[in-house]
């Protein structure tokens, strides 16, 4: 038989267990239930939705300048297919020409220092000097889509 005491000691124990209980839940509920706030914003989520980004004239011509003199160093035959085919024959005639004419510049850094923008039959087109007083003419027709002249006089752009 159970004296009163141990009991009172069940007793307690089980209302220590029944409060504890009940906190837990009202816890869970109040601020630990973030999975229908989550469903929710996977229910919203919209796949290759469009969220417009602006970059200005000068960030575009940055980055097809360090993509081209990137490539220049580190990939000579992506950065001679990107030049405009007509310009590429009659400036160079063959990549040999051109790698020399690479190895020529001989400088390891570059920096912008003026371009310009112009729309010329649907293109857009980018002239861009670095600090060595090179021209670089980027014609694009899309995003990091473009062709490159060295110089404008070769050719017309």
């Amino acid at each position: 038989m159970m004296n009163s005491k141990s009991i009172k000691s069940v007793v307690i124990i089980a209302i220590i267990v029944v409060i504890f209980g009940l906190v837990y839940f009202l816890f869970k509920t109040i601020f630990g239930n973030n999975s229908d706030n989550y469903n929710q914003y996977l229910k919203d989520y919209k796949v290759n939705e469009y969220i417009p980004t602006y970059v200005s004239d000068e960030s575009m011509v940055k980055i097809y300048l360090n993509d081209y003199v990137y490539n220049m160093y580190y990939d000579i035959d992506k950065a001679y297919n990107s030049l405009d085919e007509n310009y590429r024959n009659e400036k160079f005639g063959n990549k040999e020409n051109y790698i020399n004419y690479v190895n020529s510049l001989n400088y390891s850094t570059y920096n912008l220092t003026r371009y310009y923008k112009q729309e010329k039959d649907g293109y857009i087109i980018f002239g861009a000097y670095d600090q060595n007083n090179n021209l670089y003419i980027f014609k694009t027709k899309g995003v990091m889509q473009y062709v490159v002249f060295l110089d404008d006089y070769t050719v017309e752009i």
